[in-house]
């Protein structure tokens, strides 16, 4: 089944439902549950996750005294069971929602703890959206789906090798835009093309302007490949930011880095981006990514490095 029919109406989780205290404070802090499920927003209610402080660490993580054995074994236990799911043509939203809960359920159970605020901006766009911002580890290539999906239908932009691999048959699942990155003109065609009908079809999309994931961040290479995918299409941005080296990038194999646990998740989504003048759209977009990666003390590198 392709990812833009109804199998998006399977998902049959209950709608969580924002209490009048939280009008209050102002503030909706979500349980884990809460946030792999459809919220029903209330106006001036800003919505966030943490991590909570009595979250119990794994006993395996604990037995083998902190290493990365505990996450590579829960990990590649998730994958394998995913990937068989997806070869038997039954990886649904349902349980793209779960393989990413699984996941940010892993990296809690190995000392992780995430903040993740402004989560009314990714519930509020009433039809498909382009959503972008800077990459630094596959966290967060994980982590999104769980509080994305269950709100619209979703899909990236990815690289080519990673639908040709032992991932592949769960990334095509998806319908992703695969692009090469050998060629920058002829990725740009194929996204504005390809993406732009999946957006017309209610599908939206995860870009992430960077030519590759990066603990540190070059302003001069986040291009404007959103931007102009969101204005073609007619639909808004909605931009976020993430720090996300708790989960290195692997020196050998990049999609398998070590743990840093004494670094916070921080991930932040923005209000909507009207796309209709291109040029303002890019600067307010990159604006939103600098201040808080300055904010949460990460390394911008001027253009000259």
């Amino acid at each position: 089944m392709s990812l833009t029919e109804s199998i998006h109406d399977k998902i049959i989780t209950p709608i969580v439902k924002i209490p009048d205290s939280a009008l209050k404070t102002g503030i909706f802090d979500l349980t884990k549950d809460e946030l792999g499920r459809r919220i029903e927003l209330r106006e001036g209610v800003s919505l966030r996750y943490i991590t909570p402080q009595n979250r119990r660490r794994w006993l395996l993580d604990r037995i083998l005294l902190g290493s990365d054995l505990t996450f590579l074994y829960g990990y590649f236990r998730q994958i394998m069971i995913a990937r068989q799911t997806a070869l038997n043509g039954k990886f649904f939203d349902p349980r793209w929602i779960e393989l990413s809960g699984g996941i940010l359920d892993l990296i809690e159970g190995c000392q992780g703890k995430f903040q993740i605020e402004n989560l009314e901006n990714v519930v509020s766009p009433k039809g498909p959206v382009v959503f972008a911002g800077n990459h630094m580890s596959v966290l967060e290539t994980f982590v999104f789906s769980y509080f994305l999906v269950p709100h619209r239908r979703l899909t990236y932009v990815v690289k080519e090798s990673l639908i040709k691999g032992y991932f592949g048959p769960i990334m095509r699942s998806r319908d992703p835009i695969a692009v090469g990155r050998d060629n920058p003109r002829e990725d740009l065609v194929k996204v504005l093309e390809e993406g732009a009908n999946l957006l017309k079809k209610g599908v939206s999309i995860v870009v992430f302007p960077q030519s590759t994931r990066t603990r540190t961040f070059n302003p001069a290479e986040f291009n404007s490949i959103a931007v102009k995918l969101a204005s073609r299409a007619g639909v808004p941005v909605v931009p976020f930011a993430i720090k996300t080296d708790f989960w290195e990038n692997g020196k050998v194999w990049k999609d398998l880095g070590s743990l840093y646990r004494d670094r916070k998740i921080h991930m932040k989504f923005g209000p909507q981006i009207d796309t209709k003048d291109a040029k303002k759209a890019q600067e307010t977009l990159l604006n939103y990514v600098l201040t808080n990666l300055k904010e949460w003390n990460v390394e911008i590198l001027s253009s000259k490095e």
